[in-house]
């Protein structure tokens, strides 16, 4: 097996027999015990227990992906502690499946729409930094499994496939091909089962994956397969209100002619229940997670394990993550709250106790969740004081790698702060903070970060704001006042711009901050600094001015 690669982390030493599984709610310590019974009905072996989990790099990786993995890896922790075995992760990013549609969240549409079909491993990355698609949303996978501490090897289906990894289990499928193909096509649409093979092969002549065809023999010796294009199919894809011809599809392909392949070394790829179960196989899998969406494959995937009289791994299903509109978060969608944003807004031990907790219940995951998902670690926290209570809090503390309790402000704290002071960049988040915490509660710098980028991305959009004479003649003056005097007390040069006209205010708020209250002024100006302040000051001032509120016609 090629690994692409592993993320870093010191040699894992062997855990000594622990019973967790006696700690009320500790549904690991349920799977562990799955997973012990599944290996005992599978009989002795010496070498690790392998855990696996598969990635669709066709599109960003989203939460639902990264939960599928790092629960994996809480179950892995629990059950090396119970049992003391070796153990081994392995995530498998498909990069042999084809380009089908292109997500909407993606730029160079129209590059990427030329290679509809071709394996993603052959599909350009859209943003020109990676190998191709496969490998750039890959490395996307791999930062994010870094930040969150999973260990982990990410492997390429296309290494494994022309490595000849799955080679013997293709034969097995092949030499029942009829039942098992049979099988898995039940659980599409009757038009689709017109042209479904389970396997689909790499062309000789474009090189695109060719998901419709008419398997015509199949030799499990040899390891080949003959099929054609069918001609008096109609083909339906993503995104299209008619269907398509073949000869329209698959255009530079022989329709309706026998063509012969290699089934092994890469020459062929499974369609996608086949090749998971074709993965399991391969892989010796005892453990592997899906979401609540894909409970039907599952269900098939069990099914040809029957047929080919095998043992199915422990497969556990999840509650799927839902955007603000109820929605399920998909890659080809890219709806939802995006993972780069996650991970700048959410702590990482915030986002570990989130997908620690009821695992099979669907969750809401939205920027309006981030306060509640950061300030939990400190529920658990001051749970886990408890003598008698605690023991629970304590278990899932462990579990999410939450060794150091947290201390200072709580994030929603530091978010309310933020929203009432108004910064305009990090630098005066910073300060602001620095202002209402005493150095002995001052929270840490990263959580101030985290805190800033959220409230760059929560806070409303400016109120629209139409100076009359008056609004126009105090930002003048408090314009010259900061050039001439930039490093005069900020209230003496308000004061003197106001001229006591305090009534408005209300305007300067609009113009400065796009709201109609906030801190005091002069605080503000002081944190924010002549120069940024006479910014903002000179670009309030170049907006329009109210036809009715020249200076001619006074103030309204």
């Amino acid at each position: 097996m090629s690994a692409v690669a592993v993320t870093r982390r010191p040699p894992r030493e062997r855990a000594m027999p622990v019973r967790l599984d006696r700690v009320a709610h500790d549904w690991c310590a349920v799977e562990s015990g799955r997973i012990a019974a599944l290996l005992e009905r599978r009989g002795p072996d010496a070498g690790p227990v392998v855990f696996g989990a598969g990635f669709g790099p066709s599109g960003i990786p989203h939460i639902g992906t990264v939960s599928e993995v790092v629960r994996t890896s809480f179950v892995r922790q629990s059950f090396e502690e119970t049992t003391g075995r070796a153990t081994r992760f392995v995530v498998v990013v498909d990069d042999m499946d084809a380009l089908r549609r292109v997500p909407d969240n993606l730029p160079a549409h129209s590059a990427l729409a030329a290679c509809l079909g071709m394996p993603l491993h052959r599909v350009p990355d859209p943003w020109g930094q990676a190998s191709s698609l496969a490998e750039g949303m890959a490395d996307r996978l791999r930062r994010v499994l870094d930040l969150m501490e999973v260990d982990c090897e990410v492997v390429r289906s296309s290494d494994l496939y022309r490595a000849g990894h799955h080679d013997s289990t293709i034969r097995a499928f092949l030499a029942d091909f009829a039942e098992v193909n049979a099988l898995v096509g039940r659980s599409v649409g009757t038009l689709r089962r017109r042209s479904y093979s389970i396997v689909m092969p790499l062309s000789p002549t474009t090189g695109r994956v060719i998901e419709h065809t008419r398997v015509l023999a199949v030799d499990p010796g040899r390891g080949t397969l003959t099929y054609e294009i069918p001609k008096d199919v109609v083909i339906q894809r993503p995104g299209l209100d008619y269907g398509l011809e073949p000869h329209e599809y698959y255009a530079g392909e022989p329709i309706g002619e026998p063509v012969t392949v290699s089934a092994l070394g890469g020459g062929c790829k499974f369609q996608w229940k086949a090749d998971w179960a074709l993965r399991l196989l391969s892989g010796d899998i005892a453990y592997e997670m899906h979401g609540q969406d894909l409970a039907d494959s599952a269900r098939v995937v069990r099914q040809v394990f029957e047929r080919l009289r095998r043992e199915p791994p422990v497969l556990f299903e999840y509650g799927l993550f839902v955007d603000e509109r109820g929605r399920k978060i998909s890659k080809s969608a890219g709806n939802g709250f995006a993972l780069d944003d996650a991970v700048d807004c959410l702590t990482r031990e915030g986002l570990r106790l989130l997908l620690y907790r009821g695992p099979r219940r669907p969750r809401r995951f939205d920027l309006a969740s981030v306060p509640r998902v950061d300030d939990a670690v400190h529920h658990e926290a001051r749970l886990a004081r408890e003598p008698r209570r605690g023991a629970g809090a304590r278990l899932r503390l462990r579990r999410i790698g939450a060794t150091t309790p947290p201390s200072g402000p709580r994030f929603a704290s530091l978010v309310r702060v933020l929203a009432a002071c108004a910064p305009v960049d990090h630098a005066g988040a910073v300060a602001f903070v620095e202002r209402v915490f005493p150095p002995d509660r001052r929270p840490d710098p990263e959580l101030v970060a985290r805190a800033w980028r959220f409230h760059v991305r929560a806070r409303p959009a400016p109120e629209p704001v139409v100076l009359d004479a008056a609004a126009t003649t105090v930002l003048g003056r408090l314009a010259d006042a900061l050039v001439s005097s930039p490093h005069a007390d900020p209230g003496a040069l308000l004061h003197e711009a106001l001229e006591g006209n305090p009534h408005v205010y209300r305007v300067l708020y609009l113009a400065l901050l796009g709201r109609p209250r906030g801190p005091r002024l002069a605080t503000w100006l002081r944190i924010t600094g002549a120069r940024r302040s006479l910014a903002l000051v000179r670009d309030a001032l170049s907006r329009p001015v109210s036809p009715s509120a020249h200076p001619e016609g006074g103030t309204p």
